[in-house]
């Protein structure tokens, strides 16, 4: 053994190392030329893997190495092809040199578990030179006995994630926060209500329509509502309270995050708050989290301006972080990030772990591709395991306005912690044939019934003699009975298609939102709102996919929320929902 051996067994061992070797059955995704290896290889041992870190999150400082035909050695994290290579011992043997002097780079990890072929073994024939004979574990047995082993060794690690004072995080689905921008509805429901039922006091929001089964783990509120004039802040702010929770009529197990919503300001030189005055509110509204202050760099910005914001936010975030410890406020400082590149995102998740940073956010990726996100994440997690190697705790990391169904199955893989996004409740009312989503990830249109007092209906009767004496409101009235008639079962499906297409066939709209009689008979005909168990489809019957006014409309938001969270992202059902 040489000398160079010997100390580095000596040094202090740190973290944890896993060896596989790649397996001959791989995936592709349809959606991605690139998956990390993590994914991309789909033998047993690493179905075992994935499962295990959707079940327990990914173990602080595991890192986890392949050895590969084509690759000769990469991290599960690396982002790579489905390939058709096979290793055999003598190109095992060829390899070695290199793969241990990628193994070397490591240093000295406290454990190191080996799960490969027999055909890989010569690749690392010589790593009890490098780590010692006692650090080092193999895999034994059959294919059953071997996986067990490893499974065996992966529950032994150390592995925890922080919490934040109102709510433990366990291990398993992320943490979902619904972004609130004051979207309520108005209970009980009626299906025309009157300015009386349109009283402050029967407004409701998600969390208390569905009670003591809520579609969310938490909140999400921007400062910048109280530059917009819009939202909950802003409507405390001119009550001079600030009991937020109280407000909002918010359980204490239910999570309050707060941040600067960067995507407000984008276009100023500057954020409209410094690190202290956010930190001052966030304590204000006694937030459970708060985000750093970040500025997101824009594509059309010049490359000067794309790094001085990148490199402001993180100015931002170290001098937070400081405000935060000398006042001794009891929020949990989540640093905010921002980058241009995937190495920038995971270089500076490594120097706000040092700065002391246990939650961190990925911001400015709402607008980038699924690809291009997926990188990041990968690169960020490839970091952090790095950089806590030796630690108990893993670190919470939360990704800004990201809920890509593509990608939500992949970020469990790689420990994501937490995520946002009103996607669902948007698609509601904001896609043209995408608004009612069931527990299987099938979306329905919607029927658009258009109040016949707007102004787009009047314009219609006036250019229509047909539609005069009143024709435009008998017929929205007919539309309505019969729909109503059809949920009861007291007409037929073709008497209420008859009804739906004379009258709401009269709107025309711009673009794509036109008429939508091809899909209202697959809607009516599977009727999937009387399969659906959540308490506003139970309420509103078939209303819940009429598209008529917000109270209508965010109800049904409201339902794909829940079906979201309660059926797809905690459900047992393997189909993701599509965009």
């Amino acid at each position: 053994m040489s000398k160079g051996s010997q100390s580095k067994i000596q040094q202090s061992p740190k973290g944890h190392l896993l060896i596989l070797g790649c397996s001959n059955k791989k995936t592709k995704n349809p959606n991605f030329d690139e998956m990390p290896a993590l994914e991309v290889y789909d033998g047993p041992n690493y179905r075992v893997l994935r499962k295990f870190f959707k079940e327990n999150g990914w173990p602080p400082g595991l890192i986890i190495k392949i050895i590969s035909a084509k690759h000769k050695i990469i991290d599960a994290t690396e982002l790579i092809e489905p390939y058709n290579e096979r290793l055999d011992k003598k190109a095992a043997k060829d390899i070695r040199q290199e793969v241990m002097q990628n193994l070397e780079e490591l240093k000295s990890p406290k454990t190191v578990f080996i799960n490969m072929g027999k055909d890989y073994l010569p690749a690392i024939s010589c790593i009890t030179t490098l780590f010692g004979d006692s650090r080092v574990e193999y895999a034994e047995g059959g294919i059953g006995e071997k996986m067990q082993k490893m499974k065996q060794w992966l529950h032994d690690l150390p592995n925890s994630i922080v919490s934040v004072k109102s709510q433990e995080q366990s291990n398993g689905p992320p943490l979902y926060f619904f972004p609130d921008w004051d979207d309520y509805v108005y209970e009980p429901f009626k299906a025309e209500e009157t300015g009386e039922d349109r009283r402050a006091k029967n407004r409701k929001y998600a969390h208390e329509v569905f009670e003591d089964n809520p579609p969310y783990d938490g909140l999400l509120l921007s400062l910048a509502q109280l530059l917009t004039k819009k939202g909950p802040l802003n409507q405390l702010a001119k009550k001079s309270s600030f009991n937020l929770r109280e407000e909002r009529r918010i359980s204490k197990n239910m999570c309050l995050f707060g941040d600067c919503g960067a995507f407000s300001y984008t276009t100023d030189p500057e954020p409209p708050f410094s690190p202290e005055y956010a930190a001052f509110l966030y304590n204000q509204f006694d937030f459970d989290l708060g985000a750093s202050v970040d500025h997101i760099p824009i594509p059309s910005l010049s490359d000067e301006e794309k790094h001085n914001r990148m490199n402001l936010t993180a100015e931002n975030a170290k001098e937070f972080l400081a405000t935060h410890l000398s006042h001794n406020y009891q929020f949990v400082p989540v640093g905010c990030i921002q980058g241009i590149t995937p190495d920038d995102y995971a270089n500076f998740a490594g120097e706000y772990i040092e700065w002391g940073y246990k939650h961190i956010a990925l911001g400015g990726l709402v607008r980038r591709q699924d690809s291009e996100i997926l990188q990041i994440v990968a690169a960020v997690r490839e970091a952090l395991q790095k950089h806590t190697r030796g630690k108990d705790e893993n670190i919470w990391v939360h990704i800004f306005g990201i809920l890509r169904p593509n990608l939500q199955s992949i970020f469990t893989h790689l420990g994501v912690a937490s995520f946002d996004s009103a996607s669902y409740l948007r698609k509601a009312w904001a896609c043209p044939n995408r608004n009612y989503l069931t527990a299987d990830g099938k979306w329905y249109g919607s029927i658009r019934i258009p109040f016949s007092t707007s102004k787009s209906m009047r314009e219609v009767a006036k250019s229509n003699p047909e539609l005069a004496n009143d024709t435009m409101q008998k017929l929205e009235k007919q539309c309505l009975t019969d729909l109503e008639l059809f949920d009861n079962k007291k007409i037929s499906e073709q008497e209420v298609l008859e009804s739906v297409n004379q009258y709401s066939a009269l709107l025309e709209r711009k673009k794509t939102y036109n008429h939508l009689s091809e899909t209202h008979q697959e809607l009516l005909s599977e009727r999937p709102w009387k399969r659906c168990r959540c308490k506003v489809c139970k309420d509103a019957g078939i209303n819940i996919v009429v598209f008529r006014g917000a109270n209508r409309n965010r109800r049904r938001g409201f339902h794909n929320t829940w079906v979201f969270y309660h059926k797809i992202l905690h459900g047992k059902h393997k189909k993701s929902a599509k965009k």
